[in-house]
């Protein structure tokens, strides 16, 4: 007897390497998605070490420091220099430009990112 309901195998195994495809392809684009997302977050955090430094630590001191923490730049919310997150790969770059001690005309601060190529910000 021949039977006329039910899938074939074929059809069976179609749709489990379509469903393995669409799946693969949503993981891929989460990742995607995630890494922009903590790249932006240390844009973020760049920028508001910069403009710490020229708004807030020029204005006072009339020079940019030859380090940066969270005691240097009290302008900045310090939970974000924890933001920036533990792999050195991604770490913060600062270094005081011109310096005579603690006190420096430029500065440069670098960061990598995960999706884009290396963003920096520098005293002008």
């Amino acid at each position: 007897m021949k039977r006329t309901s039910g899938f074939t195998v074929i059809e069976l195994i179609s749709a489990v390497v379509l469903v393995f495809l669409v799946g693969t392809l949503v993981l891929i684009q989460k990742n995607n998605i995630d890494a922009s997302s903590r790249d932006q977050q240390r844009k973020t955090f760049t920028n508001s070490i910069y403009y710490g430094l020229k708004n807030g630590y020029f204005t006072q001191k009339g020079s940019y420091p030859a380090s940066i923490d969270k005691a240097t730049l009290p302008y900045v919310d310090p939970k974000s220099f924890d933001l920036v997150g533990s792999d050195p790969k991604y770490t913060l770059h600062y270094k005081g430009l011109d310096c005579d001690g603690n006190s420096c005309k430029g500065f440069e601060i670098r960061i990598n990112l995960e999706k884009e190529a290396v963003y920096k910000k520098s005293s002008d």
